[in-house]
């Protein structure tokens, strides 16, 4: 006598979704890899514009700078103003001024003009004391994290400036991300040459680059 055995419909369903959800798992993963090697390819490496290997010209003032102004004939009204969203600051007896777009000489020029009334000195000099610019500095470098543009940098000299390369760096896949007109472009660098005692052209960093150190393989 032939029996026949009963087929629980909640295993059954069980079995099937856990089918159904190894099957799903396993198509991720593939789309996952998928999207990185099409990563990895050339295509989305920019070729090092030349302009990237001449020091850029001293920078205007930016909204977020902090500025300095020192009075010598006026101690009392020496302080440090940073550029509001309107692109002014604000000093006493002056009132207001547009200060984005401007060079610190440039500024320097004007305030001397608008005190000259008002003090018997009206020399005022003008500094960037620090600058709303930055770059980000990550991979495998020893202290991770984002730098100041207050100075002309490049990207040997930002690593440095983080600690420099980690054991498991590898210096000769140092990218280099830039937006420019809306699109992020990624360069590779190799800045294992000057490391290692052969000239190389400097890159040259711009504000809001992140420079990301590969791991090495080996």
């Amino acid at each position: 006598m032939k029996t026949t055995s009963k087929v629980n419909p909640t295993g059954a369903s069980r079995y099937l979704a856990r089918l159904a959800g190894q099957s799903a798992a396993a198509l991720a993963i593939v789309s996952g890899l998928s999207i990185l090697n099409s990563c990895s390819t050339s295509s989305d490496i920019y070729s090092v514009p030349t302009s990237a290997y001449s020091a850029p010209s001293k920078g205007t003032l930016a909204v977020g700078d902090v500025v300095k102004f020192t009075f010598p004939g006026a101690s009392e009204l020496n302080q440090s103003v940073k550029i509001q969203p309107d692109g002014k600051i604000g000093l006493p007896m002056v009132g207001s001024i547009s200060a984005v777009g401007r060079s610190t000489s440039s500024l320097q020029g004007s305030l001397v003009e608008m005190y000259r009334p008002h003090l018997n000195d009206p020399t005022v000099y003008a500094s960037l004391e620090q600058p709303s610019a930055s770059v980000y500095i990550s991979g495998e470098v020893n202290t991770p994290g984002k730098i100041s543009l207050d100075r002309q940098i490049t990207a040997l000299e930002g690593v440095m400036e983080v600690g420099g390369f980690s054991k498991f760096a590898n210096p000769k896949k140092v990218y280099v991300i830039r937006t420019e007109g809306g699109k992020q472009k990624r360069f590779v660098l190799n800045l294992s040459n000057p490391l290692s005692g052969y000239e190389s052209q400097a890159f040259y960093l711009r504000p809001y680059d992140v420079v990301y150190v590969e791991k090495s393989v080996w």
